[in-house]
């Protein structure tokens, strides 16, 4: 089979292996498109801890079950069954698994990824084997374009519903990229009266309003504290959601909501955060609420799209081959690519 393999910071190689067969308790996906994720892109620039060459990536991805390993009885999709893949694999057996958060699991793999547990080879390839128990069965309406975006989906999805109650709420959004315009369509489906959303790239406010913002600003042209609170009457946003992850984005995001309001952080562009105006999260009552990864989001993702709540359609921008791989992440790391949902698909 054909496996895009990460070698070296700013290369990824197109390689021949053998068609990997699935063991105990697995499955064998043939892989029908993944979507690049910006963590996938980090690694490319060789900037990740999660990316330790030589790595296939991809973790964010759909297909069509092709075979079961032998122990593998009464499988819940069969043979020929058109799949996305829950790619967080827990221990199961550490505190966190067992207080119900395996998304904090210390020992976890991640298909296309290098955890403290090791290097799991992900599905920008032909095939790639996962546990049988990490199916989710999509109907033949959806794509396998969609299918790829469940995860990030669910990563916003864990995020806006941290928050307490956006329901009739007017919420706030820093950063219009996939997270963030994700974390704006969960916000609307959710019930949020009003979504305001902050970025620099006029590009990505246009697309935010395509996905349902009431209202975009550009926080490079105008002051976005001042605006909310012309748009708010002086109240402030009900709460935020940060999905950039630097000291400008969460400061910004606090001073847009009223006193004691609540802030999803979702968005991790940084480490550390130098900057961080402590003293103002303390003396406002902010209620600062981490969000990582998921547990059972990426499940609801499905009846999300058939509902019609959600659009994933609406974020993909561009549908390329496989073997284009090496090319869109050039294009992205550049930061010129206009892009904001790259999916990468094998051709029959």
């Amino acid at each position: 089979m054909k496996a895009y393999c990460y070698v070296e910071p700013f290369k990824i190689e197109e390689q021949e292996r053998p068609t990997p067969e699935p063991g105990k308790g697995q499955v064998r996906i043939k892989v029908k498109a993944v979507s690049i994720c910006g963590s996938d892109s980090g690694g490319f620039k060789g900037t990740s801890a999660m990316r330790v060459a030589p790595l296939v990536m991809g973790h964010e991805f759909s297909g069509i079950v092709d075979k079961y390993g032998e122990d593998v009885k009464n499988p819940s999709v069969p043979v020929g069954g058109r799949v996305v893949v829950y790619p967080n694999i827990p221990c199961g057996e550490c505190p966190d698994c067992k207080a119900g958060l395996p998304n904090l699991c210390e020992n976890r793999f991640i298909p296309g990824t290098t955890m403290p547990a090791g290097g799991y080879d992900g599905a920008m390839a032909d095939y790639v084997v996962v546990p049988a128990d990490k199916l989710i069965p999509i109907p033949d309406s959806m794509s396998f374009e969609e299918g790829s975006m469940f995860e990030p989906t669910s990563v916003a999805l864990r995020g806006v519903k941290i928050l307490s109650d956006v329901k009739d709420k007017v919420v706030t959004v820093f950063g219009a990229g996939p997270i963030g315009l994700l974390a704006l369509e969960c916000l609307k489906s959710l019930g949020a009266k009003d979504v305001i959303c902050i970025d620099l790239n006029e590009q990505r406010l246009e697309k935010a309003l395509e996905c349902g913002a009431s209202y975009v600003i550009n926080s490079g042209k105008e002051d976005p504290v001042a605006k909310v609170m012309e748009i708010t009457g002086g109240k402030g946003a009900d709460a935020g959601a940060d999905c950039v992850g630097i000291a400008v984005s969460l400061n910004t995001s606090m001073k847009m909501v009223k006193n004691g309001g609540e802030i999803a952080m979702i968005g991790m562009a940084t480490e550390h955060m130098d900057g961080f105006e402590y003293k103002y999260a303390v003396a406002h009552e902010m209620k600062l609420k981490g969000s990582y990864c998921y547990v059972d989001e990426l499940y609801e993702i499905p009846e999300l799209i058939t509902s019609g709540k959600i659009d994933l359609k609406k974020l993909i921008t561009s549908v390329v081959p496989m073997n284009q791989v090496q090319k869109k992440m050039e294009e992205l790391v550049s930061g010129k690519s206009t892009d904001v949902k790259i999916i990468l698909v094998n051709e029959e």
